[in-house]
């Protein structure tokens, strides 16, 4: 498998399986990021509640310089497997809005609307849209055979090519 494609391309599909792979690696990534940082974080939060809000930043500097980049590395790495993966659901990637961003503005309004029934509507709508998304991309199979987007990833001819590829 072209890892680079795989994980930094934007165009052509890949099937439910190779997203799942996606989300292993991101969990990897995240748990390494984690225990790196883990002592750093518990002391950080430790000062913290003790000195209040007087904690210099430089306290923390390593976190940031490490973190940011990883997180703008991650962002492209989840935006180009899921739009891989809305293509092979025939989906353009600006489903990304619908799954991904919207849900989030809507959250942003419950959190500002309190304890109302229009709160209770806009995260219902977030959870039902952050549902769909998951099966969409999770859960559902890809289209048969050749779509706007590329050849079926499942497809014979497409393995016989990968096999030959790597002989």
């Amino acid at each position: 498998m072209d890892f680079g494609w795989f994980l930094f391309g934007f165009d052509g599909r890949i099937n439910r399986a190779k997203y799942w792979l996606s989300l292993v690696i991101f969990l990897i990534g995240g748990a390494f990021f984690m225990m790196l940082f883990f002592d750093d974080v518990r002391k950080f939060i430790i000062l913290e509640n003790r000195l209040g809000e007087d904690i210099r930043a430089s306290a923390f500097i390593p976190f940031f310089v490490i973190g940011v980049p990883m997180l703008v590395v991650g962002t492209w790495l989840f935006a180009a497997t899921a739009i891989k993966r809305l293509h092979d659901r025939n989906k353009s990637g600006w489903w990304m809005a619908v799954f991904f961003i919207v849900p989030s503005l809507l959250q942003k309004a419950v959190d500002r609307l309190g304890d109302s029934n229009l709160a209770f509507l806009a995260g219902s709508v977030a959870l039902g849209l952050c549902i769909w998304g998951f099966v969409e991309t999770y859960c559902l199979k890809g289209t048969a055979g050749t779509n706007q987007f590329g050849p079926d990833p499942l497809s014979p001819q497409k393995r016989i090519g990968r096999l030959m590829a790597h002989r």
